[in-house]
């Protein structure tokens, strides 16, 4: 058997589901899968982090024509209807060339492309194969306005007939099987292979407290960190500092309010370097957003850093809705501090608890270690994807 995988961005790019998907599939036998990138080449692999190779073969399908017209007449929902179905059409003949080159025993497509999985569930009708849906994000819930409506829709038919649905957390799996009447596949987002070296040091400088927070700040996290921001204040009596790791400008989070003397922020900084800042931070922290345009999103949410802080060797201080999956599995757990209110001052007390509590930090940095080698391991992902595919074929062995 030999699947193919179509995402919007595959490695080597250093994205975040780029780097996922490449801790899972870097453990499989390259000869039973090949890679499509929904996205241009040059958007794919810019950035190419070279630590990332994949052994087996990718192709990135040519951008797709799109509508464009004035904004005058209300014409805007029809162009942007026409121009979801014109990408669906061109994405599906584009793919039909590949496949019908590279033996293709199943389908898998994932989120975080509006098209991809309509184009890819197509494919799959075509030529008479399996199809699965990897959903990192709640395909309905992470888009908005009609593409929210188009996605409820055509999804109600889709995962209904799918072969399988993967979902990286019990959250969001316990949610299509209540949506869909189906019965999803756990495959977490694996953290990096063999864990971390633990640095012992804490704080790691004697002279700073560091809280780290690595990748993209949107509007799943702002009001986590206007809190973090007013929360330092408060904490006048030690040295904290909050260093940013991220593709953003210092002047594109300054537009959002998130700045000021203690907000350090670290652009351009390479895959690998970001895993040693984790591993050196003396506080890791995990927003998800209180007031957000995609709060049934924030709810099923599975970080993918979620399983690196887990493996750093640091305490996490989660500042996360009491109703969201990462709530519950630090609560579940004891891997993390937990802030679940909107409130600063509970914020900063959480930090505080951290700073001067050497028992709690043990305590959770222990539990978080052991949680990331029973749940997090890319073996156990890989095993866990293997196993559904197996279901539809004997072929299928790992290396």
């Amino acid at each position: 058997m030999r699947f193919a995988l179509l995402s919007h961005v595959l490695p080597p790019s250093p994205s975040g589901q780029a780097v996922m998907l490449f801790r899972i599939l870097s453990r499989l036998d390259p000869e039973i899968f090949y890679l499509i990138s929904s996205a241009s080449e040059q958007e794919t692999f810019q950035n190419t982090n070279k630590q990332l190779p994949l052994q087996a073969p990718s192709f990135s399908l040519p951008p797709e024509p799109l509508l464009k017209g004035s904004r005058h007449f209300g014409l805007d929902p029809i162009r942007n209807a026409l121009n979801i179905l014109i990408r669906i059409i061109v994405r599906t003949l584009s793919m039909l060339k590949i496949v019908h080159r590279e033996p293709t025993n199943a389908i898998i497509a994932c989120s975080g492309d509006l098209t991809n999985i309509p184009a890819g569930f197509l494919i799959s009708r075509i030529i008479h194969v399996p199809f699965f849906a990897y959903i990192f994000d709640d395909y309905v819930y992470q888009w908005r306005g009609n593409y929210r409506r188009f996605a409820k829709f055509i999804g109600q038919f889709i995962f209904k007939h799918s072969a399988g649905i993967i979902g990286p957390n019990e959250y969001i799996c316990q949610e299509y099987r209540q949506r869909y009447n189906i019965t999803p596949t756990l495959v977490r987002n694996p953290c990096e292979n063999g864990f971390f070296k633990p640095f012992l040091k804490w704080p790691a400088e004697s002279d700073k407290i560091k809280i780290i927070y690595t990748g993209a700040i949107y509007h799943a996290n702002y009001d986590c960190f206007w809190n973090l921001i007013r929360a330092m204040d408060l904490l006048e009596d030690y040295h904290l500092e909050l260093h940013i790791y991220t593709a953003q400008t210092y002047e594109e989070l300054e537009e959002q309010q998130i700045k000021g003397k203690k907000v350090i922020v670290h652009s351009h900084v390479p895959y690998k370097d970001i895993l040693e800042h984790q591993r050196k931070g003396d506080i890791l922290f995990l927003p998800l957003a209180f007031e957000s345009p995609i709060p049934e999103v924030i709810r099923t949410s599975a970080p993918g850093k979620m399983g690196e802080y887990l493996a750093s060797g640091r305490p996490i201080l989660a500042h996360v809705p009491p109703n969201s999956f990462v709530a519950d599995y630090f609560k579940r757990y004891q891997c993390g501090s937990i802030v679940d209110q909107k409130e600063p001052r509970k914020l900063a007390e959480g930090i505080k608890n951290l700073i001067v509590d050497l028992t709690l930090r043990n305590k959770i940095i222990k539990n978080a270690q052991r949680q990331a080698q029973l749940d997090f391991s890319a073996e156990l992902a890989s095993s866990s994807l293997m196993a559904l595919l197996r279901q539809f074929s004997t072929i299928i062995a790992l290396p």
